[in-house]
């Protein structure tokens, strides 16, 4: 009897590890997209802030969590794993040291995998905000205009700011939104989908551009001459769905406006980087998350 015991858990051992070697082996055998195995691989030298929210709501990079939660907070399937879910809700994180360096994104780029319905109002989705604000605005953001179409529409109006620091204090606001106008860009069509949306911000051009699934979507992304390397007001803290007010603990900064609410959005793989993220690794990321990974 203890032999043939012995046999079974013998029999049954060697199944699991020739079980976990076929496993291993077709995960092996999954093509690259665009030379990436995944997400992780694409400018990652470069990647200051990652939030991929499975089951909670750290930035993975320094493990930290958020401080305060305000409205319905709650994780779904997402585009990569899984994803956080806001329901007029806004998450505010403590400052967070890799993200919070006055010069240290001179050029950036963010990412994040998006799924949101036009509400009505503007809403704010992501964001780095000077503690000390005085206006509701962020160093950068990424957040999307309503009132041109009705709630409800395919139409998701992505918009951006850019708010260096200036030499005597004052800032340099600029801003960039997804409309067709005679400079490029257009509509974006994505609403109520997981959608890919990057900022990227280029110094050397002036640029501050909005791609939606890898296609340049702003509408006015040539800022101008003045519109020079970011500097941030610190400390600053990241933020997801809302603008800085007092309604989220930015003591210094007004009430929120009537004309935005807390957001109503799903979100996934927010990711920021302390560069200008070319065209093709746009592209990858896109293909790349697609395709789940």
């Amino acid at each position: 009897m203890i032999i043939n015991d012995l046999k079974k858990l013998s029999f049954l051992f060697l199944l699991a590890i020739t079980f976990s070697l076929t496993s291993c082996k077709d995960d092996e055998k999954l093509p690259a997209i665009d030379g990436y195995n995944n997400s992780d691989e694409i400018a990652a030298t470069s990647l200051k802030g990652h939030w991929t929210f499975e089951g909670n709501d750290k930035e993975v990079i320094s493990n930290t969590a958020s401080t305060k939660t305000y409205g319905t907070v709650t994780y779904t399937t997402g585009q990569i794993g899984q994803a956080i879910s806001l329901s007029q809700a806004a998450v505010v994180y403590p400052v967070i040291d890799a993200l919070n360096q006055k010069n240290g994104f001179g050029d950036y780029s963010v990412s994040m995998w998006l799924n949101a319905k036009n509400v009505g109002s503007f809403q704010q989705y992501f964001g780095l905000f000077p503690t000390d604000n005085t206006d509701f605005w962020g160093n950068f953001s990424v957040g999307a205009e309503a009132s041109r179409h009705a709630a409800g529409s395919d139409t998701l109006e992505i918009k951006t700011n850019y708010a260096s620091l200036k030499e005597d204090g004052s800032t340099n606001g600029q801003d960039n939104i997804a409309v067709f106008s005679d400079n490029g860009g257009s509509f974006f069509k994505g609403a109520g989908k997981w959608s890919l949306i990057t900022v990227r911000f280029t110094a050397a051009t002036h640029k501050i551009e909005i791609f939606a699934n890898g296609v340049n979507v702003g509408g006015y992304s040539d800022r101008g001459e003045n519109t020079t390397a970011m500097v941030m007001r610190t400390p600053c803290q990241a933020m997801l769905g809302s603008f800085a007010t007092t309604g989220v603990g930015f003591t210094a900064a007004p009430a929120a406006p009537d004309w935005s609410k807390m957001a109503t959005a799903q979100m996934d793989d927010i990711r920021v980087f302390n560069k200008s993220l070319s065209d093709t690794e746009i592209k990858a990321l896109y293909n790349v998350g697609i395709a789940g990974r």
